[in-house]
């Protein structure tokens, strides 16, 4: 369905970004991808396709030629004035974050948060569709988790930190939300901050949902905004309660950030005409 949509925003490729903006009423973009790397990652490339340093820097340009970097405080804002901006994320917290990805966005000037899943920091743990992939490769999840060293360390971590970047939480193991009860929801949420304040500085109480809200209980969804700052899904250009923020998955395909957000912005313009 989301190439489809990509496809057919293609044929809107003279449209002035002005055009999308104003039809959707939607100023600020919320792009966010998992990874990015020049060679296939045995633990992710099997699950979705990631992009190289070349794609993602030429989607970084993309957007920086149209809308203003900001970060996450300043969403509201510049979706009041209707200033078009765009708020940058990661998910799962990979060490590309630290040996590929920020030097991109320090040459750039692009501020992110990336969110981490405290189970894997300082690979002590790993996902378990990470898990999975490698196992169907004959690919022991353990010895790889120890050599390969996928996931982020502390100090990496502070590095980051001091460079500017900012962290927040993911959960503690990266699980389906929608299976769990609303007491095992905030386990997830509430452990996942407290462990990761133990070993890193956390000024502020942020969090995205792991595999997105698609199907979370709107009453577990307000009570999760009650306790953090600000939170994180992924319905794309959906509008959100206060304080939380919609993303728009940037992998999974070759397409350009134009017309992966030019596909979202008629997605949206669509179910506006039809629901709203």
């Amino acid at each position: 369905m989301r190439r489809k949509i990509y496809i057919v925003a293609k044929t809107f490729a003279a449209c002035r970004e002005e055009w999308f903006q104003k039809k959707a009423n939607r100023y600020v973009l919320c792009p966010f991808y998992h990874t990015v790397s020049d060679t296939p990652l045995p633990h992710v490339s099997r699950i979705y396709r990631h992009r190289t340093a070349a794609e993602f820097r030429a989607d970084l340009e993309w957007f920086v030629a149209r809308y203003q970097p900001i970060h996450w405080y300043e969403i509201d804002t510049y979706e009041r004035a209707q200033k078009p901006a765009f708020c940058l994320t990661f998910d799962d917290g990979f060490k590309e974050f630290y040996t590929v990805i920020a030097p991109i966005l320090e040459e750039m000037g692009i501020p992110c948060v990336c969110f981490l899943n405290s189970a894997f920091v300082n690979n002590r743990d790993m996902m378990f569709r990470n898990k999975e992939a490698l196992t169907k490769q004959g690919i022991d999840w353990q010895t790889y988790l120890r050599d390969e060293q996928p996931y982020l360390t502390t100090p990496q971590i502070l590095d980051l930190q001091a460079r500017g970047f900012e962290f927040g939480s993911h959960s503690i193991d990266h699980p389906h939300f929608e299976a769990l009860s609303l007491d095992e929801q905030l386990t997830q949420t509430i452990d996942s901050n407290r462990a990761l304040k133990a070993i890193i500085p956390l000024p502020h109480r942020l969090f995205s949902f792991p595999f997105g809200q698609e199907n979370t209980d709107p009453t577990a969804i307000k009570v999760h905004i009650g306790t953090h700052e600000a939170i994180f899904g992924t319905k794309n250009l959906r509008p959100a309660p206060v304080n939380m923020y919609n993303r728009i998955w940037m992998e999974g395909t070759r397409m350009p950030a134009r017309d992966i957000i030019h596909g979202e912005y008629l997605r949206e313009i669509v179910y506006q005409r039809f629901h709203d």
